[in-house]
């Protein structure tokens, strides 16, 4: 892959059953990344398929059940592998507003904590901005501070704010900005730095200093969307390079 390219995660193949045959008998795996999927569309019956290359062959998804969550396109089905896999600890889930992203990472999240057992906590950070005003500025404590940056967390959960009061309670859920994880060590959490297009490199190198062992990180967002840099320099899209 050249240095200039950015990585998308998936390949997407289109055509008939010869042509889709003939394409994967020919696969070169120095073409494929590890855990990098493959979106496939028969146009014979217009029927889908996804797969993730695990350094050796094409594998299915294993998905959460749709009690949980469940994916309603091929890019859905993949984000949702990649986000409940455990040996994947360092995941982008990038897209347009209304893509799912908050819902899948939050429900993927729960379903790792209180179903697998994989982790301990899952805890989102998100640095609260708008329009080039941080929380600073801002009355009260902490919670006072940040709390309404995290009502979409709490929409995305069944039990609204009576729920995510809950999680909190019994310590299955952390809510949290850059500046005060400095110092924490993450161990056995399910991290999601949402919004991240917000974050400078220097909040994601720092968020990323601290997660600790049996841990995962999900940075998601969408570098358009950004109040700090919708360039390429975004962050996030740095990480595709």
């Amino acid at each position: 892959m050249d240095s200039t390219e950015i990585y998308k995660g998936y390949k997407r193949i289109e055509g008939n059953s010869d042509f889709i045959n003939d394409y994967m008998a020919a696969i070169d795996p120095e073409d494929w990344a590890i855990n990098e999927y493959i979106v496939i569309k028969n146009t014979d019956d217009s029927s889908e398929k996804e797969m993730r290359w695990d350094g050796h062959k094409f594998v299915a998804l294993k998905l959460p059940p749709s009690k949980w969550v469940k994916g309603k396109n091929s890019l859905q089905r993949c984000a949702l592998d990649m986000l409940i896999n455990p040996n994947i600890t360092i995941c982008l889930l990038l897209g347009v507003p209304g893509a799912g992203k908050t819902f899948q990472a939050v429900a993927s999240g729960l379903y790792c904590i209180k179903e697998k057992g994989y982790y301990s906590c899952l805890t989102i950070v998100r640095e609260p901005i708008s329009s080039g005003r941080t929380s600073g500025y801002l009355p009260g404590d902490l919670d006072d501070k940040i709390g309404l940056y995290f009502k979409p967390i709490e929409d995305q959960l069944d039990g609204g704010e009576f729920e995510l009061q809950q999680l909190r309670q019994r310590g299955e859920l952390d809510v949290i900005t850059p500046h005060y994880i400095k110092g924490r060590t993450l161990n056995l959490c399910y991290c999601l730095a949402e919004e991240g297009e917000d974050l400078t490199e220097k909040q994601a190198r720092l968020i990323g200093t601290r997660i600790g062992a049996g841990s995962k990180i999900v940075f998601s967002g969408d570098y358009k969307q950004s109040e700090v840099d919708n360039s390429e320099n975004n962050v996030l899209l740095k990480m595709c390079f």
